[in-house]
């Protein structure tokens, strides 16, 4: 019944910074996972449940392809939910986020209990997971695009999000070392203890969340929508639902910015997940030092925290995330390269300059994976309007199960990759020492890899035009032509932005067939 419905989730409220930090502490499990799938599962995996690099990278990579398929469902599901009861009673994207809050405290310790080289076992509770958190995601990312229209809400929305994802990637590595500092690594206590308390406080985080938010009314959407809506009232089975939200992935994959912008978010943050996964590897078989001090200088992402202001001021100063961008992967290339030198000249860390060294250059990548991470979501949420204006339909659903794949895949192709290349160079799980081959392997995939990747990242970002103004631009084009506005009667400079930032020619653009 309609009257059942919780008002909360469909009445707008003004967007006050209590408001925003609501909205953003959900983040603390997204930005936590992809910390904790880039820096130490794969390490925990084949240190403590005996698991080979390559089994471990595979079983990443199955259930990403299981994801795949589930993805298609998810985000067309989401964008139609408001059709069902249990869509409108419980809101389109907040009854995701429930159903993910719940899986997430139910699975998220058991991924993190030694059960020796049971695959299945951490195969099912990896799957889960993921699947939750792909879940949340979807219905994560289409909130500031639903909660408000103005670009300037959606980056305090975005900025407070990233803060809490910064804490988030501190506390994910900081308790794990402090735990092993206190306990010792001779058994994996440490991180049993810390996948319990993250599986309750990731589940508290997304309920805050589920609970501080809200989404478009079903009338809204029916209302937008109703003018070009194709009618289909026929039931339709489930292959049929994936091959229609297959054909929706594509059209959204069509659009230029939706394009672009998935493009630069898989490959820069695929640097960012090899030269986590790899980073641990480094500290414990290069320089011969033990995990914790891999843990604490990796906990040193608290300065992300401090950089999130700076990001929100250049950002608001310059109105232009290629600024951002651009500062970020000039610092990680510096880092990267720093790397590469003390490598390749065969400077020997130990001790003290072993810890200078790796906090300096620590401190001088988190600068830098901040600034990408914080760019990346404030343009992200602008992208939706974007394929509004081509396709008539509010479809940030299927944009968000796009994005949220790609994110879930960086980390998941990251430790596939580098489970296969440890396995192919002769590296032995659970060996104090390795060979040479493994040593040169692991330089590889913790330094050319990420470089080659941020340098890519960096020229696609050039013909990137996606920002505050120009967004201005299409929601202004937006609200013309649902208002009944004529296409014919656009100025020039629309245009050319909208030509620019859809890939369509302007005839071929506000068409529910985009």
């Amino acid at each position: 019944m309609e009257n059942s419905k919780p008002k909360w989730v469909y009445t707008p409220k003004k967007i006050t910074w209590l408001r925003s930090l609501g909205y953003a502490v959900n983040d603390m499990n997204g930005g936590a996972w992809g910390t904790l799938i880039g820096s130490y599962l794969m390490f925990f995996l084949t240190t403590y449940a005996k698991l080979t690099p390559a089994s471990v990278g595979f079983m990443f990579l199955f259930a990403k392809l299981f994801d795949t398929a589930f993805a298609m469902i998810l985000g067309t599901t989401s964008d139609n939910l408001f059709n069902t009861k249990i869509g409108r009673r419980f809101g389109r994207r907040h009854l995701y986020l429930l159903v993910g809050a719940l899986t997430i405290l139910i699975f998220f310790p058991m991924l993190f209990v030694v059960v020796p080289g049971s695959i299945v076992w951490y195969f099912v509770a990896y799957l889960m997971i993921n699947t939750a958190n792909m879940t949340i995601g979807i219905a994560y990312e289409t909130l500031p695009a639903e909660m408000t229209p103005n670009a300037e809400d959606r980056v305090r929305m975005g900025s407070v999000r990233l803060f809490v994802s910064a804490f988030a990637t501190f506390a994910v590595s900081a308790l794990p070392a402090l735990l092993l500092s206190i306990l010792g690594d001779e058994t994996a206590i440490a991180y049993t203890i810390s996948g319990i308390v993250f599986g309750v406080v990731f589940t508290i985080g997304t309920l805050i969340t589920y609970r501080s938010t809200w989404e478009f009314s079903p009338e809204y959407v029916e209302q937008f929508e109703a003018p070009n809506k194709i009618k289909d009232d026929v039931k339709i089975s489930i292959w049929t639902r994936i091959s229609r939200g297959a054909n929706q992935y594509y059209k959204v994959w069509k659009n230029k910015s939706a394009r672009r912008m998935v493009v630069i978010y898989f490959i820069s943050y695929f640097a960012k997940d090899c030269y986590s996964t790899a980073f641990l590897y480094y500290v414990v078989f290069i320089l011969g030092m033990n995990q914790a001090l891999g843990q604490s200088v990796a906990s040193i992402s608290f300065v992300g925290m401090f950089v999130v202001p700076v990001a929100a001021w250049m950002l608001m100063k310059t109105k232009n995330p290629k600024v951002t961008w651009g500062t970020s992967f000039t610092i990680v290339t510096i880092v990267l390269v720093a790397y590469g030198v003390l490598y390749l000249t065969g400077v020997k860390l130990s001790g003290t300059s072993a810890l200078v060294t790796l906090m300096m250059l620590g401190v001088g990548w988190q600068i830098g994976r901040q600034l990408l991470e914080y760019t990346a979501w404030q343009v992200i949420p602008l992208v939706p309007d974007v394929d509004t204006l081509a396709s008539t339909q509010l479809r940030a659903g299927s944009f968000a199960a796009v994005q949220t794949f790609t994110r879930q895949t960086t980390g998941a192709l990251g430790n596939a990759v580098i489970g296969v290349a440890l396995s192919a160079s002769g590296f032995v799980a659970g060996a104090t020492h390795q060979s040479s081959s493994a040593k040169d392997a692991i330089m590889i995939l913790f330094i050319a890899i990420p470089l080659a990747c941020i340098w890519y990242a960096g020229y696609l970002v050039k013909g990137f035009n996606l920002n505050q103004n120009t967004h201005k631009i299409v929601k202004t084009e937006i609200d013309r032509l649902s208002a009944g506005g004529s296409k014919d009667d656009v100025d020039p400079e629309t245009k050319r932005v909208a030509e620019d930032l859809t890939g369509y020619k302007w005839e071929d653009i506000w068409n529910i067939k985009n």
